[in-house]
């Protein structure tokens, strides 16, 4: 008698097959798959940040190209992609720098060294590429603020240039995070007797307190912090040293100065960690001379060990009592510096003081890389920073090593200026100012010059002294253009209500609101005669005026 199973049964059974022969023709859908070599090149398209899981700042690159510098054919990619990523933070056991025997007065152009690694590991697609160029694990970059401009300043530097740097320390007046970013307290170490009696420390104890409460640090007066401020660059310096002690370089910027990453690596390449070097834009005061704090300021690890050699319970314990009764901590470091007998070198005009809408443009900084832009508000620094990638990607076809075409004063002119000058712009302020033509008037506003400092009696004495076009000049856009136009040297011309103004240098300047009632022109003929005397640059000149 032949076996047989109840109808019921063989429904189920049916009913367990079908769902497991489903899950079987199905399982591509939600099993995870081993990630492609052709998927990890696709996510990293943009060479300046690696992956970019928004899509939303992904720049033109060459994929096959990219899949050819960095996997040679007879190297297994999935191999590769497998391998356990590996970046570390910290400085350790450099190779020695490829660098000239001797440095010569001015560093310029000394070749860069050959044996560089590949900037974008094979292992890990997610890791920023210009984390790793060459040399940036040696560099650490100190980032100096305050409590109540930390979220009006900082956030476009975590957005930009932290993308960058493996070795960053941000420092403000307390302790405190942003997102996933750590700011120190820059002031923590400073003498008690200070903290307890000085005028400048009462800011420091409001700001902790207005912290601590969760108050708005930005309603604090923020004039106060700018005295507290001078208080931070020695300790800052001390405190970078005691977490990279090892690094090649030490490189300070305040929070509204943009660094030009590839630019200082470039230079940094051309440089001897060895040699003692304290380099920026140099300034005096009184009789000593230091490097401007904004603008930036380079110090090797020679230079930052020989400091350390001099700085004493004791010396700390002058070095607080003079900052008590200086102006600025910059002067102050370079008071410490020049008691640890290290002499300050002009690296003018690659760190200088203004954004691109303030430079002005001359054929003394033409061929010159860019390094540091001082006084950038946070759209300044969006700018450079989509210039200085589209820069990298532009440039890679030149060269085998992404990030080692530096670009200068002449390439980021093309960039900001050409594209934003014509013969006439409206509600527009391009910031002429080398001379002003203004009739006194009473009720003449205000012109942010010398001319609201002097007096009535000097006001008409200037004004009698110009010629009659001079004095037409003031009248309209066209007598102000007709002005400049007669004079060989003017690039330029602002004009508002009752002032000319013409300059003999080009700047590009800023849209204004239409009720200032602003026009700007430009003479375009000799803005193109300047580009073409300044010359195309057969060499960047990198330069360290060592005096």
């Amino acid at each position: 008698m032949p076996i047989s199973m109840p109808r019921g049964v063989v429904v189920r059974v049916s009913i367990i097959f079908g769902i497991v022969l489903s899950l079987f023709m199905l399982r591509s859908y939600y099993l995870p798959s081993s990630p492609s070599y052709d998927d990890a090149v696709s996510t990293a398209k943009s060479w300046w940040t690696g992956s970019n899981p928004g899509g939303s700042d992904v720049f033109d690159i060459d994929v096959d190209r990219y899949s050819q510098l960095n996997h040679p054919a007879d190297v297994d990619h999935q191999q590769h992609y497998d391998e356990e990523p590996h970046l570390s933070s910290e400085i350790t056991d450099f190779a020695d720098p490829v660098v000239p025997a001797t440095v010569p007065h001015w560093v310029t152009a000394a070749p860069a060294s050959k044996a560089t690694p590949s900037p974008i590991p094979s292992s890990d697609y997610s890791i920023p590429a210009c984390r790793q160029l060459p040399g940036a694990d040696k560099v650490v970059i100190i980032v100096k603020t305050g409590a109540t401009e930390v979220l009006a300043r900082l956030p476009e530097q975590l957005l930009t240039l932290a993308e960058c740097v493996p070795n960053l320390m941000i420092f403000s007046d307390m302790e405190q995070d942003v997102g996933h970013f750590h700011l120190h307290d820059a002031l923590a170490d400073i003498g008690e007797k200070w903290k307890n009696t000085h005028d400048d420390f009462k800011f420091y104890h409001d700001v902790h307190k207005t912290h601590a409460m969760h108050g708005d640090l930005t309603l604090l007066d923020s004039e106060k912090g700018w005295s507290l401020d001078k208080w931070k660059n020695i300790p800052m310096l001390h405190k970078a040293y005691e977490k990279y002690p090892d690094a090649d370089w030490y490189m300070t910027i305040d929070a509204d100065t943009y660094l030009g990453w590839t630019n200082l690596l470039l230079l940094l390449d051309r440089l001897n960690p060895e040699e003692p070097l304290y380099s920026g834009c140099v300034y005096w005061h009184g009789e000593t001379m230091f490097a401007q704090g904004g603008t930036g300021y380079l110090l090797s690890r020679k230079a930052v060990q020989m400091w350390e050699a001099i700085r004493s319970q004791e010396n700390i314990e002058k070095w607080e009592q003079e900052t008590s009764g200086i102006c600025c901590g910059d002067v102050m470091l370079g008071v410490s510096m020049q008691q640890a007998g290290i002499k300050v070198s002009g690296a003018w005009p690659m760190f200088q003081v203004d954004p691109p809408c303030d430079f002005s443009w001359s054929s003394d900084t033409w061929c010159v890389p860019a390094i540091t832009w001082h006084h950038s508000h946070t759209y300044d620094i969006e700018a450079l920073w989509d210039f200085e990638k589209e820069w990298i990607n532009k440039t890679w076809h030149e060269s085998d090593q992404p990030g080692s075409v530096p670009y200068m004063y002449k390439d980021a002119f093309e960039y900001f200026v050409t594209p934003n000058i014509a013969e006439k712009k409206t509600d527009w302020n391009n910031y002429s100012g080398d001379r002003i033509f203004t009739k006194p008037k009473k009720d003449h506003i205000k012109e942010d010059h010398d001319w609201d400092y002097k007096s009535d009696e000097e006001k008409q004495a200037m004004w009698d002294g110009w010629s009659e076009s001079q004095k037409q000049s003031v009248k309209s856009p066209e007598e102000c253009r007709a002005a400049c136009e007669a004079d060989n040297g003017c690039m330029q011309f602002s004009w508002h209500p009752g002032t000319c103004r013409h300059n003999w240098a080009i700047k590009v300047g800023h849209a204004e609101a239409s009720k200032k009632k602003f026009t700007s022109g430009w003479m375009l003929d000799r803005v193109e005669k300047h580009k073409k005397n300044a010359g195309t640059c057969k060499q960047p000149k990198f330069r360290i005026d060592r005096g």
